[in-house]
């Protein structure tokens, strides 16, 4: 934080309290306190404006504590501004008066230019990603970026983001992206090459809650992965022009996003696309999940997601890759992968609406080993979880349409122990038997290995 300098250590209103020994507690809320100048020491490629903007709460302090926290607050804004690699703080006495306090922030601005090789963990799929990065570009926050990914799985992207951070209370991020990726999913038949823009507003408009505005403009290929593919994956072979508006709305209030312990989570996303090209859809996905801790370290965990897909009137339809699947270690375990769902000669062809459930109990290792070490990266797991996906046609009643997506749901359950990987990912391999299942399904009885970010 730096260091902190003080002229008196007592409030001179009151000459008793001075009479103090040496262990006496001096609360600093009776330390009155004014601060006359706020320097940054370090600038050199960002601007003044938004540095002011920033420290501005300095100057309203009345007491030495709040000089501290606000001092503290500043230091958090000026590191979330996206300029700067370290921040330091230095308070000292000024000589306009016995309360006056000078604030001095010693910054170090980010490396013009910065360069990194990662691996990434995603969707059951490990991948290395290189990319560049010019951070603070215009001096206000903005950061331009590279990247090319190659997944073990035959996937690949290339992807050029433009940041601007815009100023407000509500944390506004816009975002541009060009890409192309490519994409093969063997279950299912085919693979996928993209070539598109998206831009991105993001925004907080409440603590844990926020918000993605998206528009999408992506040209499509879809070709079969091999001759063997089913005629009604062949079928949806050829050039599509998908142009979306899209909305997140996330409310987080989980303690951990990995193995959290307590907390709710509230996730919505609804797309529209058919503003130009020959692709039109309404698209709704909803992931609800709840926490509960049953005693020290074993908590209950209950999650649901569903998802319905709606054609529009006219000429413009959907495809095989706007389709939802489902099956595979990140959600219904116990299928293979895509393995649950309408299929032909063997391809997974999805569905237009679907839903998942899961129940799971997380405890630590038997025994404890590796207590406040290694061991707390790892959990033990009990799960059941269940779900179902077709293209269903709906009725509007809803007893009815409830009794029809539920009456031939899948089931499975399990054991196994899960892995946190470095606070964004999980290993999971567990040990499924599934219960019930349908004609053309995949099961997969025994062990299974997932890796990625979002599991059921």
């Amino acid at each position: 934080m730096g260091a902190v300098h003080a002229r008196e250590a007592f409030p001179s209103e009151s000459p008793a309290q001075t009479q103090t020994g040496p262990d006496d507690q001096i609360p600093l809320d009776n330390i009155k306190a004014k601060v006359v100048s706020v320097s940054i020491d370090g600038l050199v490629r960002t601007k003044d404006d938004i540095v002011m903007d920033s420290v501005k709460d300095l100057f309203k302090v009345e007491h030495f504590e709040d000089l501290v926290l606000t001092a503290q607050d500043v230091r958090g804004k000026l590191q979330e501004l996206g300029c700067f690699s370290t921040v330091g703080i230095h308070i000292d006495t000024s000589n306009t008066g016995t309360k006056d306090y000078t604030v001095t922030f010693q910054v170090q601005e980010l490396k013009k230019v910065t360069g990194s090789v990662n691996t990434m963990v995603g969707n059951n799929e490990g991948s290395l990603m290189t990319g560049v990065k010019f951070p603070n570009l215009l001096g206000r926050g903005e950061r331009l970026q590279a990247d090319y990914t190659y997944g073990t799985k035959k996937s690949s992207s290339f992807n050029i983001s433009l940041l601007k951070p815009l100023r407000g209370r509500m944390k506004s991020n816009l975002t541009g992206n060009i890409y192309q990726s490519t994409g093969e999913y063997p279950t299912s038949g085919f693979k996928e090459l993209d070539r598109g823009f998206l831009a991105d507003l993001s925004f907080i408009s409440a603590p844990s809650v926020v918000h993605n505005l998206q528009y999408e403009a992506v040209w499509r290929n879809i070709s079969t992965v091999n001759r063997a593919a089913a005629f009604a994956v062949r079928e949806h072979s050829g050039h599509t022009l998908k142009s979306s508006l899209k909305h997140i709305l996330s409310v987080d209030r989980r303690d951990n996003p990995i193995f959290p312990t307590e907390g709710t989570l509230f996730k919505l996303s609804q797309e529209f696309a058919g503003l130009g090209g020959n692709i039109g859809f309404f698209k709704n996905e909803l992931e609800l999940q709840a926490n509960l801790p049953i005693a020290e370290d074993i908590s209950l965990q209950g999650s649901f997601t569903g998802g319905i897909l709606k054609d529009l009137q006219g000429d413009k339809t959907f495809n095989i890759s706007d389709h939802f699947f489902l099956g595979g270690p990140l959600n219904v375990r116990g299928f293979d992968s895509r393995g649950i769902g309408p299929s032909s000669d063997g391809n997974a062809l999805g569905g237009s609406l679907y839903w998942a459930s899961g129940l799971h109990l997380y405890a630590p290792l038997p025994f404890r080993p590796g207590k406040g070490g290694l061991g707390d990266l790892f959990r033990s797991h009990m799960f059941v979880t269940a779900g179902n996906v077709g293209s269903f046609w709906l009725s509007g009643q809803m007893g009815r349409d409830l009794e029809q997506v539920t009456q031939d749901f899948r089931l499975s359950y399990g054991l196994g122990l899960a892995l946190k990987l470095g606070g964004v990912a999980r290993i999971e391999l567990n040990y499924c038997v599934p219960v019930k299942a349908s004609r053309g399904d995949k099961p997969a009885p025994g062990l299974q290995f997932g890796v990625g970010v979002n599991f059921l």
